[in-house]
């Protein structure tokens, strides 16, 4: 795995555009942000009490009580949940990931704007004088390296929403185009998606606690930039202020008391099944 220790804004583009996939690339490229360098791994192993039977069986439950929940929760149908078999839980578990609900998938973006902003989006500024991490994933394209679902191409993917989600026999990129519905403010999850250009890579039950940069199959691709305390602070006066409100795109007049059904529902969920035993 190649690593690299920028100094400045520009020496992080170079390495981020030498890194980036062109027309001619056998690889789409992916950006992951983190204000630490902490392992990649999806939040439902964030409990470290849990063994992972409990992990997958109350992930079940959880992802069981959001896609049905009865308080008024909209959920943004899929065009295909009519014609596929698993369509609907696919992009549920996009919107869950989105709204804050503990799923096995980790972020990922084409768009190396949002990675920067979330490699300094420290809130709490706990991590102001430590490194942060800009990951790179060079994903192999072509169809016989079998590690991305691109949504957005063809048909010829559409047969992974036959396929659930929960019984992946690898971990794999996931492309998928954000749908817009006359309605779709109302769906912040979406529209967080769409606004940070967001892809995710879904784990497999059998590495549910592995971390990615652990598969065989994944670590070859990844390059590794590091994020020095000075460089955080260049990047958050290249990126603007606004740019936080964009990404986290929350509530609007219409929308509020959705935003707050889901933040209840979030909250709730991840506390009773991820941190009680």
């Amino acid at each position: 795995m190649e690593t690299y220790t920028p100094e400045t804004l520009d020496q992080l583009y170079e390495i981020i555009n030498a890194n980036r996939s062109h027309g001619w690339s056998s690889f789409l490229t992916f950006f992951r942000g983190q204000i630490f360098d902490w392992p990649i791994k999806p939040n439902v192993t964030r409990n470290p009490s849990l063994s992972d039977e409990q992990i997958l069986e109350i992930e079940k439950e959880a992802f069981s009580e959001f896609t049905s929940y009865s308080e008024g929760l909209r959920i943004l149908e899929h065009f295909e949940k009519d014609s596929t078999k698993h369509a609907q839980d696919w992009h549920n578990l996009f919107q869950a990931q989105h709204l804050g609900l503990y799923t096995r998938l980790t972020d990922w973006t084409q768009d190396d704007r949002s990675s920067m902003f979330f490699a300094v989006d420290d809130q709490k500024e706990e991590f102001l004088e430590a490194n942060g991490v800009i990951w790179i994933y060079k994903c192999p394209y072509y169809p016989e390296d079998d590690l991305l679902i691109n949504f957005n191409e063809t048909d010829e993917t559409y047969h992974f929403f036959d396929q659930n989600p929960f019984e992946l026999k690898k971990a794999y990129v996931i492309k998928h185009y954000a749908q817009f519905s006359d309605d779709v403010e109302d769906y912040a999850g979406e529209i967080r998606r769409f606004r940070q250009d967001g892809s995710f890579i879904i784990s497999t039950s059998k590495d549910i606690s592995k971390s990615i940069e652990e598969l065989e199959y994944v670590s070859p691709h990844l390059v590794k930039i590091f994020i020095k305390p000075s460089l955080k602070r260049e990047i958050i006066k290249h990126l603007g202020e606004d740019i936080r409100d964009y990404i986290y795109y929350s509530s609007n007049e219409n929308n509020s008391e959705q935003t707050e059904k889901i933040g209840t529902l979030t909250a709730n969920t991840n506390q009773k099944y991820f941190w009680k035993k």
